[in-house]
């Protein structure tokens, strides 16, 4: 297909999954199985291997990662990104505030998920390889870090715009304490009616 009609298709296929993300989330709520069965309909459009590459969203040329807005409400509510990476990245045990889904396109990206103490640092439970076919659901005060060793393009969903999420909070191993992240900036469109706003 040519350039048009890859935009037009991809396109149909993201608004036909946020579709159903959005009744996903009506009839099951904010609910471990309502998150799941998000999960489950994100991995569905991850299959279109043919729509999303690292060509169509670059990492940075400077090296680290990039994060794609492709999709998101007029409320700011059911925001889609696509996380693109190259090179090593990882970021601290955190929470988000608001439900998210994590699904692997291409490489690969290690969740590790932590449980809360009132003191001292959370303790890992389990650990997660997002890759092509699968993905990770969680709740709003679910804590978990991302570690990256490769390039990677995977699919990043929140219940809320990331830049409405200024109460997430993060684990600082070095100071021993739980603290607020700083603003979220730099998200680049890739809505093609937004890109050159």
């Amino acid at each position: 297909m040519d350039a048009a009609e890859k935009i037009r298709t991809r396109e149909t296929v993201i608004e036909d999954t946020m579709n159903d993300v959005r009744a996903i989330e009506t009839r099951l709520g904010v609910t471990r199985e309502g998150v799941a069965a998000m999960r489950d309909r994100l991995v569905q459009m991850a299959s279109h291997k043919d729509l999303f590459s690292l060509d169509d969203y670059p990492p940075p040329a400077d090296s680290g990662s990039a994060m794609y807005r492709i999709s998101q409400d007029d409320d700011d509510r059911f925001a889609l990104y696509v996380n693109s990476s190259d090179g090593d990245r990882s970021t601290p045990a955190h929470n988000h505030t608001t439900w998210a889904v994590v699904v692997g396109f291409e490489g690969q990206e290690l969740n590790k998920f932590y449980e809360r103490r009132a003191v001292g640092s959370p303790p890992q439970t389990h650990q997660h390889m997002v890759e092509a076919g699968t993905g990770v659901a969680m709740l709003p005060d679910d804590l978990h870090s991302i570690h990256l060793t490769g390039q990677a393009l995977n699919f990043h969903m929140y219940g809320l715009a990331l830049e409405r999420l200024d109460k997430r909070e993060y684990y600082s191993e070095t100071d021993g304490t739980w603290k607020f992240f700083a603003g979220i900036n730099g998200i680049l469109e890739g809505r093609p009616n937004l890109a050159s706003c």
